[in-house]
């Protein structure tokens, strides 16, 4: 029997682990939160702490918990039958208690439905497994620390489940699934109370402590210029020539009702607004039109594979340094959340050492490799 030691829970690990069935439920919020814990550096678990995002952490809680569930079928119980007592022996040990490789493969199946890339097998449920683990980690702390969850909120949740039809109908009528879900929600509610009422309680970052910081980033706050836009677009230049004769009679304080009229552009119904712009956020041929132009002027006739374009700048704010009232609230959110990056990662390290984890690599039906101690 080959054991692996101790393993190593990067946060790429975390990230990618999560990232598929993240999007499934919330997938505006999560991608943002995603994408901001992979650019930071923030291992799984610093999603639950984000408790201000409900619905990233009902997703977190939820979605794998009912998918685990919905993936227990008829095939886990022929599965079972057919692999005898060898596939519940221990396949990883964390702190002296085992889980079986079927512990791993309900974990692995409700986060793999929808995996169709096999050459990258190993490496998914690698990540997975350092995923499983770290999950495990977390809720030895959190019940260690005596965190019990309200029972109303545990009955809330479940409640949540039902009312979106994320449960099953097999988990609805057996005891025993309905009984695995309402351990698997309590169990995420633990790490999740764990880590915002225990872990990360006493975080605060002070108007000070932004100021100076502000001071010495100063080139991380000048604001671009920006430019607020109206644009007539039409698919005949004679009658693009004869809307710009007609503004240029009226000062363009007709710009709004003309594009009502004669716009086919999607924002024709508003006078053609198309809001605020940055430099950069515009195509090329649009934003050396726009950026020269002064406020209340219009543009030379734009020709692109739409149509013929004229646009109008309401109004244009130029680059300028931005005030530290502008941006406080903006360094005190980076910093509060470079903190909790800080106080995780420093008590995952703690769990790390603390607790031994074996990893029976010949009893996985994959080839682990991911990093060890």
């Amino acid at each position: 029997m080959e054991a692996i030691g101790t393993i190593r829970f990067s946060d790429h690990c975390a990230v990618s682990c999560l990232h598929a069935f993240l999007l499934f439920l919330a997938p505006d919020s999560c991608m943002v939160m995603v994408a901001r814990c992979h650019s930071l550096g923030r291992p799984v678990s610093f999603l639950f702490a984000m408790a201000s995002n409900r619905r990233l952490v009902f997703a977190l809680i939820i979605l794998p918990a009912s998918l685990f569930l919905a993936s227990c079928s008829l095939k886990d119980r022929v599965r079972n039958f057919l692999q005898g007592e060898e596939h519940r022996t221990a396949a990883v040990s964390i702190g002296g208690k085992t889980y079986s490789k079927v512990d791993l493969e309900h974990f692995f199946d409700s986060r793999l439905s929808e995996f169709r890339d096999p050459e990258n097998a190993d490496k998914v449920k690698s990540n997975l497994l350092e995923s499983f683990i770290e999950e495990k980690l977390w809720l030895y702390r959190a019940e260690q620390n005596k965190v019990r969850p309200d029972p109303q909120a545990v009955k809330a949740m479940l409640e949540r489940i039902s009312s979106t039809g994320a449960d099953s109908r097999e988990t609805r009528t057996d005891p025993a699934r309905k009984a695995e879900l309402e351990r698997s929600v309590t169990e995420s509610l633990k790490i999740q109370q764990y880590l915002n009422d225990c872990l990360l309680k006493d975080l605060s970052v002070s108007n000070e402590e932004c100021e100076a910081y502000y001071k010495v980033h100063l080139e991380d706050y000048v604001k671009n210029d920006v430019v607020h836009v109206r644009e007539i677009l039409v698919d005949d230049i004679k009658l693009a020539e004869r809307i710009r004769d007609r503004l240029k009679a009226k000062a363009n304080k007709n710009f709004g009702d003309l594009a009502r009229v004669y716009s086919k552009g999607t924002s024709a119904a508003d006078g053609g607004d198309l809001g605020l712009f940055q430099r950069g956020d515009l195509p090329e041929v649009f934003e050396k039109a726009v950026f020269a132009l002064s406020p209340g002027s219009v543009s030379r006739i734009v020709r692109t594979r739409y149509g013929y374009h004229i646009f109008l700048v309401e109004e244009k704010i130029t680059a300028h340094q931005q005030k530290l009232p502008e941006v406080r609230d903006q360094i005190k959110e980076k910093l509060r959340l470079d903190r909790e990056r800080e106080i995780i990662n420093r008590e995952l390290a703690s769990l790390k050492k603390e607790i031994l984890v074996v990893i029976y690599q010949d009893r996985l039906d994959f080839n682990y490799i991911g990093t060890r101690y």
